[in-house]
């Protein structure tokens, strides 16, 4: 298999920190040479301590100016599903190879230094990783290029536990986000043609919960010195309403959705919720603030559930609403994203941005 380029999209994301500490000068810190949890082993996140799940930044290290890292989630032990292509079969046998299937390799301990003194080995582990997310900074710069698994939000925790909870780089409840920022285009048809209405779209959508209204008969076990302790277990299952169309309408409706006894999930029911906020005729100038800072907020939600109606007739997507672009990227015959090319393009790509003034290079905070 010979190399090839695809293209990929990267995300423009501004770090906004409690205090407007610099991101890049923290995570250089934390993951440094002398950093606290220099190490990948140091730095894994949980959700709980017999979760299997892991996120950790594994490789972090400097370009041009710039940190690149690699944001992974993987789950260990995890099984993947594998299929026997056989010519002469009637049908295709489906199995699986655990993480536990895969020979672990033996090094030489790092503790030994001596060749002539008798050593021992040390096992690697290894992991089937499930995504990878790709990420530059510089100050509070960030480019990303997300996976279907990974997404800026999960990279936004990350670093939120990374630096408060893993490390003392920030103090517990200081304020991390990373906000998205409208191209400069946007703000300039904004300011020739104000919004005048802004059409926001969400689907109804639902996830299971336990009905504690319908509990099973009360069972026992053997607890603690062997003393019986009862337990009381749901035999119902019911779906609840989340997300943002959920939201509106627990605030238009108070108590509908909890008036709804939900036996099935609502998400393939193309239940869609449309919320229009406009003026009638005209609106004061404060009005209009009003309504073009709500629009650039917008930037937050999927892009595909906002339409800005500028006077005059105009339209801005959702999609404007947010920086991002194309890149191209190298993948090596192994199937392995070559990552001195990726790290170039990322620094390239948020370059161009700087020096188009579509980024402010000066300040540390887009808002």
């Amino acid at each position: 298999m010979a190399s090839s380029k695809k293209p990929k999209v990267v995300h423009y994301k501004n770090a906004i920190i409690t205090g407007q500490p610099n991101l890049q000068a923290l995570l250089e810190g934390a993951m440094g040479n002398n950093g606290p949890v220099k190490r990948p082993n140091q730095r894994q996140q949980k959700a709980n301590a017999e979760d299997t799940v892991v996120i950790f930044i594994n490789k972090f290290q400097k370009y041009n100016g710039m940190n690149f890292g690699q944001l992974v989630y993987l789950e260990k032990g995890r099984k993947q599903p594998f299929i026997t292509v056989d010519d002469d079969a009637e049908f295709y046998s489906i199995d699986s190879l655990s993480s536990d299937d895969i020979p672990d390799t033996e090094v030489l301990s790092p503790d030994i230094q001596d060749p002539g003194v008798d050593s021992t080995t040390v096992k690697k582990r290894r992991e089937f990783v499930e995504s990878i997310l790709y990420f530059g900074v510089l100050d509070n710069h960030l480019v990303l290029m997300q996976s279907a698994a990974l997404q800026s939000r999960h990279l936004e925790a990350h670093l939120t536990w990374l630096l408060t909870s893993c490390t003392s780089s920030l103090q517990t409840g200081v304020l991390l986000s990373l906000s998205d920022k409208p191209a400069e285009s946007v703000f300039e048809k904004l300011k020739k043609a104000p919004a005048k209405s802004i059409h926001v779209g969400a689907p109804l959508t639902t996830e299971p919960a336990i009905d504690p209204s319908h509990p099973n008969a009360q069972g026992a076990r053997l607890g603690g010195k062997g003393q019986p302790v009862e337990e009381v277990h749901a035999s119902k299952v019911r779906f609840e309403p989340t997300g943002v169309a959920a939201a509106i309408i627990k605030a238009v409706a108070p108590g509908l959705l909890d008036r709804l006894n939900l036996e099935e999930s609502l998400d393939e029911a193309n239940i869609h919720l449309a919320l229009e906020i406009t003026y009638n005729r005209k609106t004061t100038k404060t009005g209009q603030e009003v309504i073009d800072s709500i629009a650039t907020s917008l930037r937050h939600s999927p892009a595909s559930d906002v339409v800005i109606n500028l006077q005059g007739g105009g339209k801005i997507y959702g999609d404007e609403l947010k920086l991002s672009g194309n890149i191209s990227v190298d993948f090596l015959p192994s199937g392995l994203i070559n990552e001195s090319t990726l790290y170039h393009e990322m620094h390239r790509w948020l370059s161009s941005k700087i020096e188009s003034s579509e980024i402010d290079a000066t300040s540390e905070s887009t808002e």
